[in-house]
């Protein structure tokens, strides 16, 4: 019984997918340069993850209508009542001020910026939670939001941050603002029920019983903010704003072939499968991601660098085992 009710809260904050939130900041201070403890970067992580709780799980409150218009999310915590909806509240509220006390307490001389950083991104987070799928375009919402996460990091080691920084930062926000983009697709085959329209939806994919139709425009729109991404990855090189060997910028590439894959996967798929497209998704993110422990390694080292590469996939792996008995998430 105590060990559903964990599951329960565990799908609530969707916390199979809280580590790359939580190491947004934890890379941003890395790029810094300089040596930090490795309380402070445990500190990051878990400021990461309080953000992370806090956006997902308004989420989840403000889309309890749309999802009970489906079949398909019957295993929701507010769907089918295994948490209630004044709980949800209370672990939103929860979070806001642990963020804001965790703040003072680890990281208390640089409070003065750290606070207002946190108030953006907690507005612009929420602003997400209650418009994203009846505001146009409202993924640059969520977007922004894991950019001032990102910049939380920087900022709590230092308030002269380098171009370099600022890169991996916006590194963030593209990945996330793509991710979350074409994780709209898996939910076009119901969200037009309650009136939710998301960013695939409004540029015209449709889902037909069995069929999936994917509009040109919206493959070029994808394709433009990869482009932008891909760009984003390699101008550190190009710049040479950090140190680097050429293998590095060899893996690199090697990573961006691997995530493109995935992402043409997404964009050619003919028949509708949820499941298929959840799939595809999460590999292409995993594969995104890895590319930035690369531009680290010169400052934090090999240890480091394998830790911030295998850590996403085994704490993915081993939280979605525990939620849902499978290495996929069934909503």
């Amino acid at each position: 019984m105590l060990l559903t009710k964990i599951r329960s809260y565990f799908r609530l904050g969707r916390i199979h997918s809280a580590v790359l939130t939580g190491l947004a900041p934890v890379c941003t201070a890395a790029a810094i340069g300089r040596s930090l403890s490795l309380h402070h970067y445990l500190e990051l992580f878990l400021l990461g993850f309080l953000f992370h709780i806090y956006l997902f799980t308004l989420n989840e409150v403000r889309d309890i209508d749309i999802d009970k218009a489906s079949e398909s999310f019957t295993m929701k915590p507010l769907v089918n009542g295994s948490i209630s909806l004044k709980n949800a509240k209370g672990i939103v509220f929860s979070s806001v001020a642990l963020i804001f006390i965790l703040t003072f307490v680890f990281f208390f001389e640089q409070a003065l910026i750290l606070i207002p950083i946190s108030l953006v991104a907690l507005a612009i987070g929420g602003g997400y939670d209650y418009l994203g799928k009846r505001f146009p375009h409202a993924d640059y919402f969520i977007a922004l939001m894991l950019l001032f996460v990102a910049l939380y990091g920087g900022f709590s080691v230092s308030t002269d941050l380098s171009f370099f920084v600022y890169v991996i930062a916006l590194l963030a926000l593209v990945q996330m603002l793509i991710n979350n983009i074409i994780a709209g697709l898996k939910d076009v085959d119901h969200d037009y029920v309650t009136g939710g329209l998301s960013t695939p939806m409004r540029m015209g994919v449709r889902a037909e019983g069995e069929h999936f139709l994917i509009s040109t425009s919206f493959i070029a729109y994808i394709v433009l903010l990869k482009i932008v991404h891909i760009s984003l990855t390699v101008l550190p090189f190009i710049a040479r704003l950090m140190p680097f060997g050429s293998w590095q910028f060899y893996i690199v590439l090697v990573l961006i072939v691997i995530a493109v894959f995935f992402m043409i996967r997404v964009l050619t798929m003919k028949i509708f499968n949820r499941e298929k497209i959840m799939r595809a998704i999460g590999f292409h993110e995993i594969f995104t991601f890895m590319v930035i422990p690369f531009l680290l390694l010169g400052y934090i080292g090999c240890e480091a660098t394998l830790v911030l590469i295998f850590l996403p996939v085994i704490w993915l792996g081993v939280f979605l085992v525990i939620m849902y008995g499978r290495l996929m998430p069934a909503i």
